[in-house]
């Protein structure tokens, strides 16, 4: 971010112990730590965030291109989805024969464990 050398530190140091003095000079060296802790804190989060913001883009852009090559838009995409059951609806759907017992088992009993031969 910065290039800052042990000359750029000394010169720093040396006027900052001229004007604050050998008290105030640990508590605000402290202080401004701090403050640049969270400003590159602050740099890495916006710079993690666009980051994943052009890969999202670039991804949702790659699938709009699939899809016109496809042949699909959003209005079939959204009809297709409509036209699926819901689980409720399949449930709904099923019939008393769909409960029974397989017509190739040969159980008498379809409610006895499968015979093993």
């Amino acid at each position: 971010m910065f290039d800052i050398g042990f000359a750029e530190l000394t010169l720093i140091f040396i006027i900052g112990l001229v004007v604050l003095g050998p008290e105030r000079l640990p508590k605000v060296a402290r202080t401004l730590g701090q403050w640049v802790g969270r400003a590159r804190s602050t740099f890495n989060h916006l710079k993690n965030e666009l980051e994943r913001e052009a890969v999202t883009q670039d991804m949702r852009e790659r699938m709009e291109k699939q899809m016109r090559e496809m042949g699909l838009d959003e209005d079939s995409i959204r009809e297709a989805r409509e036209s699926l059951l819901s689980p409720e609806q399949i449930a709904k759907a099923r019939s008393p024969r769909d409960k029974q017992a397989d017509p190739g088992d040969d159980r008498e009993n379809p409610q006895e464990p499968p015979r093993h031969e």
